[in-house]
């Protein structure tokens, strides 16, 4: 038996069996009812979730309160991954409202933003620290080579729109900050292991030291599973990391924010019964340096000057034509902030930043090394008591022949104490990545490649009318807007034929329009409760923004009239996720997911994506004093409770989908 719960318009908003149906109902109505269970000494109250909004950096790169940012945010602290009982940095992303989270492999993520994505989500920039991790060649997130520890992360600010004014080129359709734990935050180290079903094995430990002059913090970790339960494909994954973070402090107005890391990952490949690609191994390496000089001013004024550097590699070599890459980043920034007026703060500065990319097969022909040029300002005016605007831009060049301005401009309206009303518009553009502008390999490539240059960069106009609302009498914030987004000069594979022979290139060919309503309530009945529900609703359509060079062809016309036909499903109608947090009793914590999204169809997938309702669910034992020597917990994690059978994204075209079955897992953490 079926229960649908369905809402006006197209599209399912919720199918749950009757099981799922009775268990989450129950859930939720019983919930409330352990309200007055007391917690011991071990499990210290939090300040009440909703009492103060956060303050939030990445949107303007100005701290401000989040109803005061110039785009819509969403803010997932350390209690919220916690609830989540996630143990994969990108599954996090599915607590954000209009977030696809896919997977091509099992060890293979990507997150995108309203549906322009395929297995690389070029439109997302991502940050850790401010770091950007958003790498050449395809201009994608390695999501599993990236060593942060979900322990270690202090909070994730996601900007829910375009924020090139702040962050440059790829931030088209928003962009994603992991902020980990500063080294001087007082805590004992710990160790944590995890052990379960489908090969999960994951062991971590943390070790900090802190003095007058020095604090620094040592992670080290192994994590481990085979994938997806889907026997066509090789998909399982070992990977070790290392982190070192050291804040050095010499006197009052100066610090140096100096962070090391390191990860290494062994990828199963393969598809089965394809001579091409067979069962293997592959290789990755990851490594990143960066340090942070932070300097305080007179008159609440700071100069900051930052300096990354971030290596790649990649070999595949046990296949019949052996694959190796990698690429290198440096990374200089210069910014000053000041508060020149009690109502206005300016900050601005300039960047520049150099890529190189090398692979014998991708690049027959050498890509030039990039060096690219911007320089940004953002100014924050309070006009009274009730009125902020935000307006900001950054100009910048690729080094592939194109300088763009992207301008923000915004107003934020607080028209009674804790509700207010923000109206936002903004353009952004995307550079083009490198094998868009200089692919080139031989025909021997089971996907060859020969781009033949002069792609424009995508350009996105995005306007949008918000609205927060506190209630701290309820413990209740509602977060919700609506939007009209623009995309157009979207760079799309080409194929060309030369010599006879078909080789895929790349051309600005389709515009699209997305339009939607994102919402996020938040609701704490009590110290000890929480619940978090996100819920998006979206439509998209394309046009046309240009012709293949090849239209005459039929399989590229069929291809091509395709994505215009099918473009509607590129975006779930309906999406959302319920993320609850209990505390039971003293020492005991439930907590349980439920992730919803309608039927999607990633741009290069073989076929549409079947619609998921999957429930999560974590059951902790805490002993000790929390977060103190001595303390702990351990947990069951169990991960699509109800055996959900959607579909997952693949682009392999062969028979069968991939799935993730139920899997179970116990986390033990212990603190000395």
């Amino acid at each position: 038996m079926q229960f649908n719960l369905t809402g006006k318009g197209q599209g399912r908003l919720i199918t749950l069996n009757r099981d799922s149906f009775r268990i989450l109902l129950s859930t939720l109505v019983l919930t409330p009812f352990f309200a007055t269970a007391q917690a011991d000494d071990g499990l210290d109250s939090e300040q009440a979730f909703f009492l103060e909004l956060p303050v939030v950096l990445t949107a303007s790169r100005l701290k401000q309160p989040l109803d005061e940012s110039p785009s819509a945010m969403t803010v997932i602290d350390a209690e919220m991954i916690r609830a989540s009982g996630f143990r994969k940095l990108s599954d996090l992303f599915r607590l954000v409202p209009g977030m696809y989270v896919g997977s091509q492999k099992g060890h293979s993520a990507f997150v995108s933003y309203h549906g322009t994505t395929d297995n690389y989500a070029r439109r997302m920039q991502v940050l850790v620290d401010g770091r950007s991790v958003y790498l050449p060649p395809f201009s994608s997130v390695t999501w599993d080579n990236i060593p942060v520890l979900l322990e270690n992360i202090e909070r994730i600010e996601v900007v829910r729109g375009p924020s090139a004014a702040s962050h440059g080129a790829n931030s088209t359709l928003g962009v994603i900050n992991i902020i980990t734990r500063e080294p001087g935050i007082l805590a004992p180290d710990q160790v944590m292991v995890a052990q379960g079903g489908n090969g999960v094995s994951d062991l971590s430990a943390m070790f900090g030291l802190s003095s007058s002059l020095l604090d620094q913090r040592l992670t080290i970790a192994y994590r481990a599973d085979h994938g997806y339960d889907w026997s066509l494909i090789n998909d399982g994954n070992r990977t070790r990391m290392l982190s070192w973070r050291g804040n050095y402090h010499p006197n009052a107005n100066d610090s140096f924010d100096i962070q090391l890391g390191y990860s290494e990952a062994t990828r199963g490949e393969g598809v089965v019964g394809r001579a091409t690609s067979p069962f293997r191994d592959t290789q990755s390496g990851y490594d990143y340096q960066q340090l942070t000089w932070t300097r305080a001013l007179e008159s609440a004024a700071e100069l900051r000057v930052n300096y990354q550097h971030t290596y790649w590699r990649y070999d595949d070599i046990q296949t019949h034509i052996p694959e190796r890459f990698n690429t290198d980043r440096h990374d200089i920034e210069v910014q000053h902030s000041s508060q020149w007026h009690p109502d206005n703060r300016l900050v601005w500065g300039a960047g520049i930043r150099s890529e190189k990319v090398d692979s014998p097969l991708m690049f027959v022909v050498p890509a030039p090394a990039l060096t690219q040029k911007r320089v940004f300002a953002h100014d924050e005016l309070r006009i009274g008591d009730a009125a902020v605007v935000n307006a900001g831009t950054m100009w910048e060049d690729d080094a592939m022949g194109h300088s763009n301005a992207s301008p923000r401009l915004s107003l934020n309206y607080h028209f009674l104490p804790n509700q207010t009303l923000r109206f936002g518009t903004s353009l952004a553009y995307r550079s083009a990545a490198t094998v868009e502008e200089y692919g080139n390999t031989g025909l021997i490539a089971d996907h060859p490649v020969w781009a033949q240059g002069g792609v424009l960069p995508e350009k996105m106009h995005s306007r949008e009318i918000g609205y927060m609302g506190l209630f701290p009498d309820i413990g209740l914030t509602i977060d919700t807007r609506i939007y009209a987004d623009h995309l157009s000069k979207l760079i799309f594979v080409d194929p060309v034929i030369i010599n006879s022979a078909v080789y895929n290139s790349f051309k600005n060919m389709y515009q699209l329009d997305f339009r939607g309503w994102e919402s996020t309530l938040k609701y704490r009945w009590n110290e000890f409760g929480s619940l978090t529900f996100n819920y998006a609703r979206q439509q998209a359509s394309c046009t046309s923004d240009g012709l293949p060079t090849n239209l005459w062809h039929p399989n590229i016309k069929a291809a091509y009239n395709d994505l215009l036909s099918g473009c509607p499903k590129i975006v779930p109608v309906n999406s959302g996720s319920l993320l609850l947090d209990h505390r039971l009793s003293a020492g005991l914590l439930l907590s349980a997911g439920y992730y919803f999204q309608d039927e999607v169809r990633v741009l290069d997938a073989q076929y549409t994506q079947s619609p998921m309702h999957r429930v999560d669910m974590k059951i902790t034992r805490a002993f000790g004093k929390r977060d103190e020597v001595g303390g702990g917990e351990v947990s069951l994690v169990v991960q699509n409770l109800f055996r959900d059978t959607h579909t997952e994204y693949s682009s392999i075209p062969q028979q069968g989908r991939p799935t993730l079955d139920r899997r179970a897992y116990l986390v033990a953490t212990f603190r000395y």
